[in-house]
């Protein structure tokens, strides 16, 4: 088979044998099943990021301008790598974690089907492509939040969908805007748009509406005020492993959106110093303060995390409007680090739920004193995260933040204004991560010891939570190979 197609593997495969757990008498042991499907998955990706070139691959050609098809360009081989390698770490954990929380196969099917509709996202060869896998991805993570059938999961659910519908209609007016005023639907590094006909027929103020609308409708995904009150809602009520990566991947689809939008639809030089630029860029910082000040006032552990998402994937969306190289550095080492530290952060918030011990409520922040002393791995696993997020030196954190205000400092007053939201942010992240490692690991004089019970973790669950918090540093010491892997070579294409 041609190495073209190799790019076709880690789309349709895991979709298939994912909705292939239907088939309840072929397979008796699911983990076994699951867990093969998966790391073939990720290998066959990590082939095609090295070996395929960028060929556009058709899939289907609905009409003569418009069809189904996939490329294997800089960006989807960033991204999808990242996928693979938090993708299966969540699967270990998930192993262990759902065993009591049933029905296990239809979690499954929708988390294979999942996996492979989040690659179709990366590798989106145009936006008709990338709006029907984004579409498709809303509907495989419904049963995902909806696990456990109760009625906070259901109401979630419901609100999940509703915010994600009104986003995906603003995106859907702006693609058939774009594909009347472009000359092409495939994505292309500086954008498809005809300016000669838009200028022509005085239409640049009705395109930057347009794109205006259509970002902030992707933005949807990624929890970008107004449309993220889901996000909060729907993260905690869903199975642990679900949490992750929907705030860990899913949210960065709705990221991957915007930048194609941005980056290769309308084009960088269209919305440079544009009221759009400067609309999105507020829009960002307001979702950052907002994330941050309602995860810093929140008492619960899971919805002080989401609102966590809520403020950090909005960094990645203020770096990529910058609209300069600094600001596309900062973006690709954030979607990293982020996706490593904020999945390891939900895991690490399920272990403790998971082991929680008679006459305690480890589901609220301020009652895990000397939890750190019964999950030491964890609790480690957690600080790392957390010193990740927060921005300390060394981490990827830091370096993704380095990389914004350089690349902000180009931008005047907004400019100036979006670093002192980055920093305020900072402090609040410390604000209401730290308190909960400290609490862990020294209790006070007055904590009762012989309670004490320390617990093992099973392997499933350890080797996750030692690469991902392993991952979230490591991004910032090894940032330089990063970048020349994919950041480097994304620029060198777009700008």
């Amino acid at each position: 088979m041609s190495n073209t197609y190799l790019t076709l593997i880690p789309i349709l495969f895991p979709i298939l044998t994912g909705f292939a757990l239907f088939s309840r008498p072929i397979f008796e042991d699911r983990h076994v099943y699951v867990g093969v499907m998966t790391f073939i998955t990720a290998g066959v990706t990590f082939a095609s990021a090295f070996i395929t070139n960028e060929e556009l691959i058709v899939l289907w050609r609905v009409t003569s301008t418009l069809s189904i098809a996939f490329r294997f360009d800089y960006p989807a081989r960033a991204f999808a790598c990242l996928v693979s390698f938090v993708w299966p770490l969540v699967t270990l954990y998930a192993f262990e974690y759902l065993r009591k929380r049933p029905p296990v196969d239809r979690f499954y099917c929708f988390f294979l089907a999942t996996y492979g509709i989040l690659i179709g996202v990366a590798c989106a060869a145009n936006l008709l492509t990338l709006y029907l896998f984004y579409e498709l991805m809303t509907f495989m993570t419904l049963p995902l939040v909806m696990h456990s059938q109760q009625r906070e999961a259901i109401r979630a659910t419901i609100s999940y969908l509703l915010y994600s519908l009104a986003g995906a209609a603003l995106a859907l007016g702006g693609f058939f805007f774009f594909q009347v005023y472009g000359v092409s639907m495939e994505f292309t590094p500086g954008g498809v748009l005809d300016m000669a006909r838009i200028t022509a027929e005085h239409n640049e103020g009705m395109l930057l509406t347009v794109t205006f609308l259509t970002l902030v409708g992707f933005g949807a995904k990624a929890g970008l005020v107004p449309l993220h009150a889901w996000l909060p809602t729907a993260h905690p009520v869903a199975p642990t492993p679900a949490s992750a990566v929907l705030s860990g991947l899913i949210t960065k689809a709705g990221v991957i959106a915007m930048f194609r939008v941005i980056y290769y639809v309308v084009g960088d030089d269209f919305l440079r110093g544009t009221w759009v630029q400067s609309a999105i860029l507020c829009m960002a910082m307001l979702t950052i303060f907002t994330g941050s000040m309602m995860a810093y006032a929140e008492k619960h552990l899971k919805k002080r995390i989401a609102w966590s998402s809520v403020s950090q994937v909005s960094y990645v969306v203020f770096a990529m409007m910058l609209l300069n190289a600094d600001g596309i550095r900062g973006a690709v080492l954030q979607i990293a680090a982020h996706a490593m530290a904020k999945s390891c952060l939900f895991l690490s918030a399920g272990v403790v739920i998971y082991f929680t011990l008679e006459g305690a409520n480890y589901h609220y922040a301020d009652q895990l004193r000397g939890v750190g002393k019964e999950l030491p791995i964890t609790m480690t696993c957690f600080a790392l995260a957390s010193v990740s997020l927060i921005g300390l030196p060394v981490t990827g954190g830091f370096v993704a933040k380095w990389y914004m205000a350089s690349g902000a400092l180009g931008l005047g007053s907004l400019g100036m204004i979006g670093i002192a939201v980055l920093m305020v942010s900072a402090l609040l992240t410390a604000g209401y991560l730290l308190p909960i490692v400290t609490d862990a690991f020294f209790p006070g004089a007055d904590y009762d010891y012989t309670r004490l019970v320390p617990l093992r973790l099973s392997w499933n669950m350890k080797i996750p939570l030692l690469l991902l918090s392993a991952g979230a540093v490591l991004t910032g010491l090894f940032g330089g190979y990063i970048m020349e892997f994919a950041g480097s070579k994304i620029i060198s294409v777009l700008l």
